[in-house]
């Protein structure tokens, strides 16, 4: 993760900020005392719990189902992790969806009680798997990490939300990995990580994606226990924990290594292709959740993009239509975005949700000159914030909630300040209609509303120069109906919407991008906050002069097709078709009626017929005109317009 330059920024600022957003978050729980347990690594009848204590007597966890009932004793082993004694108890044995209660000892150190619950694995109705999202809660040696007040506050949300046994209804952190400065230093671990956390992993499981600040260290991996969730085949190699899955209900969970080092490596792409394609035909598994460190792209700090997460990462994504979410962080700020997933087939498809969850503590990436506007980024806001995913496990769905906790100068009181959702079911919006073309420079494109269950995300309108084939179209544009990117600065820092006011229905075109002498087709099609697309809409031909290409027009035996180009500036081709022999006239009259080219008059026998209006000569001058096909029996009309020569 980068080392941002805040010089802007007193350190006063810094502490005040962590003063008054701990004032801010009135519930807590209290101080925990030593050995303070991390727990990882959750299985519905398993659990790791960990923790630092020198006392090296023996290793042991004493649990029960009541806080005053302590009657089960398992016993673990220490290892000394490069001076740092790190107690580890695997607890086997328990039942599914069961509180438990227990108590960390290690010779004469003893912790206090603490309460979690197993992970569910039955189909009951009505559950629910929830976890929160949270990064790059690493220090540095000039500014103070957050985390502590990060902690407090996700506390004090779920305290709020599900009550003082929260933990029940909570399965896990997610951790988009930075977890300390240096993963190289044994020492930072304990005072940036472990012991901040220690309010919620004393009764939470937390399983990171590691960091590129932990730099891949044996120290890191002696911490972390993550072998259980390791295929078996990647167990006996160099890459064991570097990257693992696991369940919880109908959720897949994939921590995957997006260092640079192991990104591109063919074992970890391999497993992806494996673990996907083993999800994708499991009808236990109905949502998976990739995560891991890098974004493919941050409107904030464009800098941290990883190429290699889109080109290894998000290749394998689109190809397996239960990955609905990508977590990440790297950046130290807020984005949500949305990528889409080309390579699904039609009736499974939809797009998949960016959630950057970077502001977990360390200091924050803030906006700057090489910030970008990406069009993958709906929403861009560099402040401190979590996110809390819901799932709701029979409607094959979920919601999410992030909070902001605001930033050094503007401190905010744990609010709500993004959400969306994504329900697997829900039918994508319905074929939209082109309504038609208006003006003429600017011309202006227009189409029905959305509709669908949802109500509409972004709009895609793409123009193409050979109708029907929209393989290289010369305007393909998606807008979205918000885009928060900047803020209005001090003293409230509000958010910028670029797309306040925009009308997803409407688009107009950009002088010059449109080639006047040429006949255009446009299609439109909808994305739902759902992120399903609608159909493309039927194709409308227009020229950009604002004139629209109509059907050919059939009047008895005979058929008038649109002259060809329409608008012209110089000759243009008229066509038709005759059905039974007769004589034909084709005209060209003004407005008035008047006659001022004679095309055809002859007898015909049936067939289709081209002819051509001269644009020099005789010319006509520019204006609106009638052409007219008439026969023995019938007339047909239509309508074209001469513009004047391009310069």
């Amino acid at each position: 993760m980068p080392i941002i330059n805040t010089n802007a920024f007193h350190m006063k600022d810094h502490v005040l900020f962590i003063l008054t957003l701990i004032g801010l978050a009135s519930v807590g729980q209290s101080a925990v005392s030593q050995p303070k347990p991390y727990l990882q690594t959750p299985t519905p009848t398993s659990i790791y719990i960990s923790w630092h204590s020198i006392d090296t007597a023996f290793t042991q966890v004493r649990y029960g189902s009541s806080a005053f009932a302590l009657n089960s004793l398992a016993q673990g082993s220490f290892l000394n992790n490069s001076g740092k004694i790190w107690h580890t108890v695997k607890i086997t044995g328990l039942t599914q969806a069961t509180t438990y209660y227990y108590r960390c000892i290690s010779g004469t150190d003893s912790s206090e009680v603490f309460p979690f619950r197993t992970q569910p694995s039955s189909s009951a109705p009505g559950q629910h798997v929830r976890f929160v999202v949270v990064g790059d809660s690493r220090n540095n040696d000039t500014i103070p990490t957050y985390l502590p007040v990060v902690c407090e506050n996700i506390l004090q949300t779920l305290v709020s939300k599900y009550g003082t046994d929260w933990y029940n209804s909570v399965n896990l952190v997610m951790h988009t990995g930075d977890v300390v400065w240096s993963g190289s230093d044994i020492n930072r671990f304990e005072p940036e990580y472990f012991s901040p956390i220690s309010n919620l992993s004393c009764s939470v499981p937390f399983m990171v994606s590691i960091g590129n600040h932990e730099h891949e260290s044996p120290h890191y991996f002696n911490y972390m226990k993550y072998t259980d969730f390791t295929d078996p085949e990647i167990q006996l190699t160099r890459f064991n924990q570097r990257f693992y899955s696991f369940r919880i209900l109908n959720c897949e969970f994939l921590a995957l290594n997006s260092n640079s080092n192991l990104v591109s490596e063919s074992l970890q792409r391999t497993w992806l292709e494996k673990v996907l394609a083993t999800s994708d035909t499991s009808n236990t598994v109905d949502l998976v959740f990739p995560y891991s460190h890098h974004p493919y792209r941050s409107a904030i700090w464009p800098e941290g993009d990883g190429d290699s997460v889109k080109i290894v990462f998000f290749s394998t994504f689109g190809k397996y239509h239960k990955v609905v979410q990508y977590s990440c962080g790297h950046a130290h700020c807020y984005e949500q975005g949305v990528w889409e997933l080309t390579q699904l087939p039609e009736n499974l498809q939809h797009d998949m949700r960016l959630l950057l969850s970077g502001g977990g503590g360390a200091e924050l990436t803030r906006f700057a000159n090489h910030s970008r506007n990406f069009p993958e980024i709906i929403k861009a806001v560099d402040d401190y914030c979590y996110a809390i995913i819901d799932v709701d496990v029979d409607a094959k769905s979920y919601t999410a909630e992030a909070y902001t906790l605001g930033k050094p100068e503007h401190p905010i009181a744990n609010q709500i300040f993004d959400t969306f959702h994504f329900r697997m079911n829900q039918p994508p919006p319905a074929q939209p209609q082109v309504i038609g073309v208006t003006g003429w420079n600017p011309l202006v494109l227009n189409s029905s509303p959305m509709s669908g269950t949802d109500s509409c995300m972004s709009a895609e309108v793409q123009v193409t120069l050979t109708p029907g084939d929209y393989t290289h179209p010369v305007l393909d544009t998606v807008r979205n109906f918000e885009n928060i990117f900047e803020n209005t600065g001090l003293p409230d820092f509000i958010p910028i919407n670029r797309n306040a006011g925009i009308n997803l229905y409407s688009i107009t075109v950009p002088p010059g991008k449109l080639d006047s002498n040429a006949r255009h087709g446009f299609r439109i099609r909808y994305r739902d906050m759902n992120l399903k697309w609608s159909p493309w809409s039927e194709e409308k031909l227009f020229y950009p002069t604002g004139m629209e290409e109509m059907p050919a027009v059939v009047s008895g035996n005979l058929e008038l097709w649109q002259n060809h180009p329409n608008p012209f500036s110089g000759s243009t081709t008229v066509t038709y078709d005759v059905r039974t022999a007769q004589r034909i006239a084709v005209t060209v009259t003004d407005l008035y009626g008047r006659i001022v080219y004679q095309l055809v008059d002859c007898n015909q026998r049936p067939g289709r017929y081209s002819v051509e209006l001269p644009g020099e000569g005789r010319a006509l001058s520019p204006g609106i005109y009638f052409l007219r096909l008439k026969g023995d029996y019938s007339t047909a009309i239509i309508r074209m317009m001469k513009v004047g020569s391009r310069q």
